[in-house]
């Protein structure tokens, strides 16, 4: 499984735009052609990073069990570590796409 850069950022934005509200796994679905599994890899890794605050169920990797159950995304904010981590990606993206002459 990857992550992909430009995914992390449209969640952040999505997140962001949300601010104290919060986001739904239905607000990022369309990022992932209805992937369950790369949303809940990508939402794990933000919310282990501190970029989002993000609740699961039954819980991210919580329980083991011999036959477990499919972990969802439930909701989620993002932080203000998230922000910092989301300005550095858009700062980057600009820098990126000026033209030298």
């Amino acid at each position: 499984m990857k992550l992909y850069q430009q995914t992390l950022q449209q969640v952040l934005e999505i997140a962001a735009n949300k601010a104290e509200a919060g986001f739904e796994e239905k607000d990022v679905a369309h990022l992932f052609d209805n992937e369950e599994y790369d949303l809940v890899f990508h939402l794990d890794y933000l919310a282990e990073k501190g970029f989002i605050e993000g609740e699961f169920t039954p819980g991210a990797y919580a329980a083991f069990a011999i036959l477990p159950q499919p972990i969802h995304f439930v909701r989620g904010k993002i932080t203000a570590k998230g922000q910092e981590y989301l300005a550095g990606l858009k700062q980057q993206n600009e820098s990126s796409q000026q033209v030298y002459s």
